[in-house]
């Protein structure tokens, strides 16, 4: 958590405003001296640029979270997992720079919301958990047992936020026209997107952490959120 909201502070760090306050900053998007700041937003991913380690150098940042099966977008079950990545940005296209599945890392495993929409299952959406659990002398399936932590209305993995506090709909991505100022504040009549929060609800690990007479894992929720100052 705290990495990531170090990360957002960073997002869009340094951008063209800083160069030129009369710039058209969509034009400099391509440039790998200028980060564009928030690049692509949706509910189980984000991406960003913004120099997040201090060497100078504009960075490409994604977070996404993946199944079980390391699947992007989640397709499976879970537990998934957030992973991480970060390249140095080139010229180019801001979602040219996407990292290779092979630049991501595991970041944090055993999330049990998936961010993703169910079909309208009685348990209130999002993927399946795999497993089971102990529950009144018998067995339920571990999707069943912790709906309540894995609606996607309640416990989306990313959500976003304007200037008032108020949601925004995802997903925002900046190749469409309509959605450059909302990511970029670029428009002083834009409602945009001034913070992120990041919402996990985690299982105890598989291997120890359950209650041996239950074989229930405990849930603990991690929140945290991220202006964007830049």
């Amino acid at each position: 958590m705290d990495e990531f909201e170090r990360d957002i502070h960073q997002a869009g760090y340094p951008n063209c405003r800083m160069f030129n306050t009369g710039s058209n900053c969509s034009a400099h998007f391509n440039d790998h001296l200028i980060a564009a700041g928030l690049v692509s937003v949706s509910s189980t991913q984000i991406g960003f640029e913004g120099d997040v380690d201090g060497d100078g150098n504009v960075d490409t940042v994604w977070y996404r979270l993946v199944d079980s099966a390391g699947n992007y977008p989640p397709t499976g079950t879970c537990p998934c997992t957030i992973q991480r990545a970060q390249v140095n940005k080139v010229d180019g296209p801001p979602l040219s720079q996407i990292p290779l599945p092979a630049q991501f890392s595991q970041q944090l495993q055993e999330v049990a919301n998936s961010g993703v929409p169910g079909p309208g299952s009685v348990y209130g959406g999002g993927l399946p958990i795999a497993g089971n659990v102990l529950f009144g002398g018998g067995t339920i399936t571990n999707t069943a047992y912790y709906a309540a932590v894995t609606t996607f209305k309640d416990f989306p993995v990313f959500s976003a936020y304007d200037q008032n506090g108020s949601i925004i709909d995802l997903p925002r991505v900046i190749t469409t026209v309509a959605d450059q100022p909302v990511l970029s504040c670029n428009s002083p009549t834009a409602s945009c997107i001034k913070s992120i929060r990041l919402t996990i609800n985690l299982l105890g690990s598989g291997a120890s952490g359950y209650d041996p007479k239950t074989g229930v894992r405990p849930v603990v929720t991690l929140v945290g959120n991220g202006r964007i100052n830049n």
